[in-house]
């Protein structure tokens, strides 16, 4: 999949996800092999996952969370772990969207510790599994930890691509280079910061992934203005900006008119930075993303206070107070109420009140940002102590487990010592017993190769007879068109019959050929047939949609005898408008070949003694040798009216097959 599907909102990929939830629902309900009642669950959780990923980007969070618990719940049901750690990872993830990492912590560490089990077989999933750890320590501003738990990512996605080289694995490597390039940042350590850039953005760039290079261009202008090179930071913020393809209501669009308002405001000018910072907060708004809303409202309120835009800083004031209170900023949706007092900024008296509730509202805000900090440590904390402790008890075990080892190959070393009579004795007699076994397994291989070799010579020699049949009674179309001077119709015949003959020559040492092979051959022998009986008839070649032509594998030229028949008996006394139907289906896992026409049908006194050319006689032999059944039937009908009277006839016959996925 290419790394910049997922840069926008793709509604046509939520339509193919619903109709693939409605079919895996449709047949989870029903009563199924447990292989396929455990598959169509692994594809109604891959929906339950999609459709909480999607009312997560409307911020419908109790929504989401509900059908990320589907997902898990229908997983676990049939043991599907692996998708079910997962999709414990999705939820984990919507956790740290709405700033709940105390409830994302757990559901990490736990699919953390069922991959690191067998990390080679889940190289991918323990990559993410690390990136969502990073980004908790990140949200606790422990920037060192964020960073060792990327690199180790890092590390697990390189050995993914070279696994399954892919874009998605590229695209997640290059966030977490930006991540660390984020953590470096904020240790003010900018060269660490530019290097980390500099590698998201090749890779970035490698995939064409427009929304990650936007990203990582708008952090390097963000350090540029860290280390005051403006001309620099504008440069790059302005070329971001002018990106054609790059959606205009994207987070990357969103930092960079942040990023030009703090250029601005730092550089003295808060009117050039306010429609820059304003142009930021409308697209935030259309993201998930608080921390970004929240940033933007600071700048905003200087902006404002600056330039003495009291009511406006006002209102930005208590959109910042509303978003920064952790509990509340999933929880509504709604605009800030705009219908705010308008307050009288000239009264010295309304001017103190702002100020003092402004003093109140922050120390009560830094109390509950601390408050849940701490016990968001503590849970992480906590965890961390577990995992430790559980990895050191598989050491000791692991080590404990060599010692015990070593102690009873020891013990077995010194009772060897005293039986190595008894064993050589042994390992003789069973030597002799093995190679006797041997012998006799060849013998029965050797003599099983011999009959089969046999039957498959038998076969060759039959389709060997079949096609003198065949080339003989086209050789005689060709001289009656050539006689009647019918040249054109001649040369048109014989170029179809050399591209047939061809195929039945290549054929013929052939045990088996593919279903498609065999169709592409009947369409090419009616054809031809169809011109040496000047288009007395039309005919069609219908093969079922839930048969697999290329994978299906059955022995050469058995139909081709019965369309014959169908043709030369079946329309004999057809003058025009003739009707042949030939149609491949399967039944209860069996291929059946049928071909109808609508010719005089079979006469019923007859109809066991009928017409029965030398072609279709080595038929019958052939598939009475294929299915090992000497009383294999070929069905014949005839197709009656309404009227009880006879319309056409049927042949109808089990093919055998093999299948080869």
């Amino acid at each position: 999949m290419d790394a910049n599907y997922h840069d926008q909102y793709d509604k046509n990929y939520l339509h193919l996800n619903d109709m693939m939830g409605e079919l895996a629902l449709k047949n989870y309900q029903k009563k199924t092999g447990a292989k396929l009642h455990k598959i169509y669950a692994e594809w109604l959780g891959a929906y339950y996952s999609a459709v909480a990923a999607d009312y997560s980007h409307q911020e419908k969070n109790d929504e989401s969370l509900r059908y990320h618990n589907l997902a898990i719940e229908t997983l676990r049901a049939v043991k599907s772990y692996d998708d079910m750690y997962a999709a414990n990872l999705n939820k984990a993830q919507l956790y740290t969207l709405i700033k709940e990492e105390d409830k994302a912590i757990p559901l990490i560490f736990a699919s953390l510790k069922y991959y690191e089990k067998n990390p080679q077989r889940n190289l991918q999933q323990l990559s993410f599994a690390l990136s969502m750890m990073s980004h908790v320590y990140r949200e606790q501003k422990k920037w060192e930890t964020s960073i060792q738990y990327c690199a180790q990512a890092v590390k697990y996605y390189d050995l993914s691509y070279a696994q399954n080289p892919n874009n998605r694995t590229l695209s997640l490597k290059a966030t977490c280079y930006s991540n660390m390039a984020n953590a470096y940042s904020k240790l003010q350590r900018y060269d660490e910061t530019l290097r980390y850039c500099d590698k998201a953005l090749e890779i970035a760039r490698k995939i064409k992934s427009n929304g990650q290079i936007a990203q990582i261009l708008s952090r390097i202008a963000d350090t540029k203005m860290k280390l005051s090179k403006f001309e620099e930071a504008e440069q790059t913020y302005q070329q971001v900006l002018d990106m054609k393809n790059l959606q205009p209501n994207s987070i990357p669009v969103a930092l960079c008119n942040f990023g030009m308002g703090i250029l601005n405001f730092k550089k003295g000018n808060p009117d050039k930075a306010q429609p820059f910072a304003e142009k930021a907060m409308e697209i935030s708004k259309t993201t998930a993303n608080v921390t970004l809303q929240k940033d933007i409202a600071t700048l905003l309120y200087d902006i404002y206070v600056a330039k003495k835009e009291h009511e406006k800083a006002l209102a930005i004031y208590r959109f910042h107070e509303k978003i920064s209170d952790s509990s509340q900023i999933q929880s509504s949706r709604n605009e800030l109420a705009q219908q705010i007092l308008k307050y009288d900024f000239e009264k010295k008296e309304l001017q103190q009140k702002i100020v003092q509730d402004k003093k109140v509202s922050d120390l009560k805000l830094e109390a509950q940002r601390k408050s849940a900090l701490q016990n968001s440590k503590n849970k992480l904390a906590r965890q961390q102590l577990v995992y430790d402790f559980e990895k050191k008890q598989l050491n000791e075990k692991l080590i404990q487990g060599k010692k015990l080892t070593t102690l009873r190959l020891e013990a077995e070393k010194k009772t060897a010592e005293k039986n190595n009579l008894l064993l050589g004795l042994s390992a003789l007699l069973v030597l002799f017993a093995s190679g006797g076994y041997f012998y006799y397994r060849h013998n029965r291989q050797k003599q099983a190769i011999t009959v089969l070799e046999k039957n498959q010579i038998k076969q060759k020699l039959l389709i060997t007879q079949m096609n003198p049949h065949f080339i003989f009674n086209s050789v005689q179309n060709i001289t009656s068109l050539i006689n009647n001077k019918q040249n054109n119709e001649a040369v048109d015949y014989l170029g179809k019959f050399s591209k047939l003959t061809r195929q039945i020559l290549e054929n013929s040492n052939e045990n088996y050929i593919s279903l498609e092979e065999e169709v592409e051959m009947i369409e090419n022998y009616l054809s031809i047939q169809q011109l040496l009986y000047e288009d007395k008839f039309t005919y069609t070649v219908i093969v079922e949609e839930n048969i697999d032509v290329e994978s299906m594998f059955l022995p050469p030229m058995l139909a081709q005898p019965f369309i014959e028949n169908a043709i030369k008996h079946g329309l004999s006394n057809t003058l025009e408008n003739g009707k042949i139907a030939v149609h491949f289906y399967l039944d209860d896992n069996k291929l059946f070949f049928e071909v109808t026409d609508n010719g005089k049908g079979f006469d019923t006194e007859k109809k066991v003694s009928n017409h029965k050319s030398l072609a279709m006689t080595i038929t019958k032999e052939r598939l009475v040798n294929y299915t090992k059944n000497k009383n294999f039937v070929v069905q014949t009908d005839n197709l009656l009216n309404p009227e009880g009277t006879i319309r056409g006839a049927k042949v109808v016959f089990e093919v055998p097959y093999i299948y080869e996925n």
